[in-house]
């Protein structure tokens, strides 16, 4: 699992990525249907599904791609940094 994590920075990303965005756009998806703005998540007829979804959709996307990059980003350079350290003091990898 260390040298998964440690090689694989894209997949890394990848993982974080999602499970950030699918935690945020629920949360947010939430928060909204019950803070109910100007009443267009739901009312007397129930909940408008459609709604909800466009604003989970609407946070999915854009912090996942957001996520992946940063998080791998980070992520290359901490490796790299470790690898750096570690040829500069003379230790094994």
């Amino acid at each position: 699992m260390k040298a998964f994590i440690r090689n694989s920075f894209t997949e890394f990303g990848l993982a974080v990525g999602a499970v950030v965005a699918i935690l945020t756009s629920t949360v947010v998806s939430l928060w909204t249907w019950v803070e109910n703005p100007g009443g267009i998540f739901r009312g007397e007829a129930g909940t408008n599904w459609q709604f909800v979804f466009e604003t989970a959709w609407s946070w999915l996307i854009p912090t996942f791609m957001h996520t992946v990059v940063a998080v791998s980003i980070v992520h290359l350079l901490w490796i790299s940094s470790a690898w750096l350290t570690s040829k500069l003091t003379n230790k094994a990898d």
